[in-house]
């Protein structure tokens, strides 16, 4: 009594009681366990027990470092650079600005380059 025919499709009955997983679910198990094997296969055992006891003690003598200078620095930047970048934003939304999104993921990529340029 539809629009389509009186003729209903049989819905397919969903049990996963003694049910074969689909193929792709098994094709996942089976790479997920090679993949475990290959990487406890691949790591090195031996010395590893040294290893672990070198990293738990790695200081030998306390460094005596005068550049606590960087550390203030770095704290008052963690402070200041968030206040001006409010500050900035609040600014130039006044001026019909609404680039605040670009600016401060501007400011982080440039922060992210300078320091992965100074890592290598």
């Amino acid at each position: 009594s539809s629009h389509f025919g009186s003729r209903s499709r049989p819905q397919p009955q969903l049990s996963l009681k003694g049910s074969p997983p689909p193929p792709r679910a098994e094709m996942m198990r089976i790479f997920l366990l090679v993949c475990s094997a290959a990487v406890a296969l691949a790591q090195e055992l031996r010395g590893a027990v040294e290893t672990v006891a070198a990293a738990s003690y790695p200081m030998k003598e306390v460094p005596t470092d005068p550049t606590t200078g960087l550390a203030l620095a770095a704290l008052a930047s963690a402070i200041v650079a968030p206040i001006v970048g409010v500050g900035v934003m609040l600014y130039l939304k006044e001026k019909g600005w609404w680039g605040g999104c670009a600016l401060i993921s501007g400011l982080i990529m440039i922060a992210w380059v300078f320091t992965a340029y100074l890592a290598f």
